[in-house]
């Protein structure tokens, strides 16, 4: 075969296989008798054999039709899909945001359904990663960020303070409340590379108490080991809220700001603010008022 199909004529031939009938067809698609037949040809003798035995004035499709038919008539209802697919995905607003796997599981996660009820025409693309990733190379249009606010190459808005608290399962809380308040030596601690448990007792004035058991560079991973009563941890409140209100955590004191290690919303400096970015900035100001 030296010529290539000539796609374009296959929806003709569909409808004209389809009807039986090249004047109905013609009708059917707004073309001239002549010009249906035309195309006919034209994809006859690409393909190299008849599609239709004609008799007379009228065509019935051959065993040669019959097969294209098979093949052709749902390659073009996939191709209708496929571009149907891809006309939603561009009517609707897609923002593709980096996070921490901590933010995402134990807060993001639980309002996406908030997210999606006030704004059913974005669509969020989650990337979670301890990395800080590259904004503008990575393609991503905002990212939740810890620290001081101060990167390069981005703009920030502060969404969450910092503060600390320490948690343990209820049990646990029950068992070294009194021992914590006292600054036993044999506290069991969990502890996170970037809350360090002497901040939290040097702010309090009193020499560090209690043993670690676990140091952790994840604070989801904290998290689920002060659930599941390992030890007492050292958490930001944002994350440790729901296990709190859900009684799966016990704060055993109020929290404390120790550090300007805080929660921020960034976005490149070179697309700025987009109403996306703008949108997720105002829920997440909402959600966390």
């Amino acid at each position: 075969m030296n010529e290539r199909i000539p796609l374009h004529i296959l929806p003709t031939f569909v409808i004209a296989a389809r009807l039986e009938n090249l004047r109905a067809a013609a009708q059917q698609i707004n073309l001239t008798h002549g010009a249906v037949s035309q195309q006919i040809q034209q994809l006859e003798q690409v393909i190299g054999c008849p599609l239709f035995d004609r008799r007379g004035r009228g065509v019935r499709l051959n065993i040669a039709g019959r097969e294209l038919l098979a093949v052709a008539e749902p390659a073009l209802l996939a191709l209708q899909q496929g571009v149907n697919r891809v006309r939603r995905i561009a009517a609707s607003q897609r923002l593709r945001i980096s996070v921490l796997p901590s933010f995402a599981h134990h807060w993001l996660l639980p309002r996406l359904a908030d997210f999606y009820r006030a704004y059913p025409g974005i669509t969020l693309d989650i990337d979670a990663s301890l990395a800080i990733q590259d904004l503008d190379h990575k393609g991503f249009d905002a990212a939740i960020r810890i620290g001081d606010g101060q990167w390069p190459g981005v703009q920030s808005q502060r969404i969450a303070t910092g503060e600390v608290l320490p948690v343990a399962s209820p049990a646990l809380a029950r068992q070294w409340q009194a021992a914590f308040n006292a600054g036993d030596e044999q506290i069991p601690l969990l502890e996170h590379d970037v809350t360090p448990w002497h901040s939290w007792f040097q702010a309090l004035g009193q020499t560090r108490a209690g043993q670690q058991l676990a140091l952790f560079n994840d604070a989801g991973l904290l998290l689920r080991a002060a659930e599941q009563g390992f030890g007492i941890a050292l958490v930001k409140a944002m994350l440790a809220s729901d296990a709190i209100a859900q009684g799966r955590l016990v704060s055993l004191a109020p929290a404390k700001r120790l550090s300007d290690n805080d929660t921020y919303l960034v976005w490149p400096n070179t697309a700025g603010m987009t109403s996306e970015v703008k949108t997720l900035l105002h829920w997440l100001q909402q959600q966390l008022a």
